[in-house]
């Protein structure tokens, strides 16, 4: 069973090693058509120990991927943000998607990347 998180906000949090972010991120482009936001976090997650060697650096924990105004405005976004972690020496990648990104899609494509039964939980302060 995989967990995704929904926080207060009501923006879905999941963390998975960097090859399983890949594949879901283009299974989500495949589905949803792609954005700029999700292109920029694909490369970034590609491009895994430099951004994560940055990230250090700036003594920083999520990137911000840039989004194209237009997409902001009709509810385009996909990725809102994306924090690059080790894991016990393993690529891991939180990626946090935009609240109003279709969780159909999102659970579609997580069946299909993990292969397993996805559960979604509210987080409740």
């Amino acid at each position: 069973m995989f967990k995704v998180v929904i926080d207060i906000a009501k923006s879905p949090h999941v963390v998975l090693d960097r090859d399983k972010a890949i594949q879901l991120l283009e299974c989500i482009a495949d589905k949803h058509g792609s954005t700029r936001d999700l292109e920029e976090s694909m490369r970034y997650i590609e491009n895994y120990e430099e951004f994560y060697n940055y990230l250090r650096r700036k003594f920083e924990d999520y990137l911000t991927p840039p989004k194209h105004p237009r997409d902001a405005i009709l509810g385009r976004v996909i990725v809102h943000k994306l924090r690059l972690f080790k894991e016990d020496e393993r690529e891991m990648v939180e990626l946090l998607f935009d609240r109003r990104f279709n969780l159909d899609i999102l659970e579609n494509c997580l069946k299909q990347v993990i292969n397993d039964e996805v559960v979604f939980e509210k987080q409740f302060f």
